[in-house]
């Protein structure tokens, strides 16, 4: 396994409210955001919720978990967006889909409006070992 690669896709999903209260800059930062997420890595999926500077990951199984936007890719597109120095077609979301690694479906509206704030919350596990 290459330095810097996690490999429990669920597990490293649920680290992410820990690591978000650990830089106290984003919380800050995502204060008036309120956008719910549906997470898919392979089979593994779950919802992060931020709600005013607050961030929860919950279950995404149920019929009535609903999600603003999802972002669907395989658990080696996680893991190559977590490297320390991810490759070009892993460093963002956007480039994660415009190579054909991730789906990005949904409201973009409010993943636009907070977009800086998302994609900082998705690099935190970044060089995680």
């Amino acid at each position: 396994m290459e330095e810097g690669r996690m490999t429990d896709m669920p597990a490293d999903f649920s680290q992410l409210p820990v690591l978000f209260d650990a830089h106290p800059s984003l919380p800050r930062r995502a204060a008036r955001a309120r956008i719910t997420m549906l997470l898919c890595a392979g089979a593994a999926r779950c919802r992060l919720m931020l709600h005013d500077g607050t961030l929860k990951v919950g279950n995404a199984e149920g019929p009535m978990d609903g999600w603003d936007i999802a972002l669907r890719g395989d658990a080696s597109v996680w893991g190559d967006h977590w490297r320390r120095m991810p490759p070009p077609d892993a460093a963002d979301i956007f480039g994660m889909s415009r190579h054909g690694r991730m789906v990005i479906e949904g409201n973009f509206l409010p993943l636009m409006r907070h977009l800086q704030v998302i994609k900082d919350i998705l690099a935190l596990p970044r060089g995680q070992a």
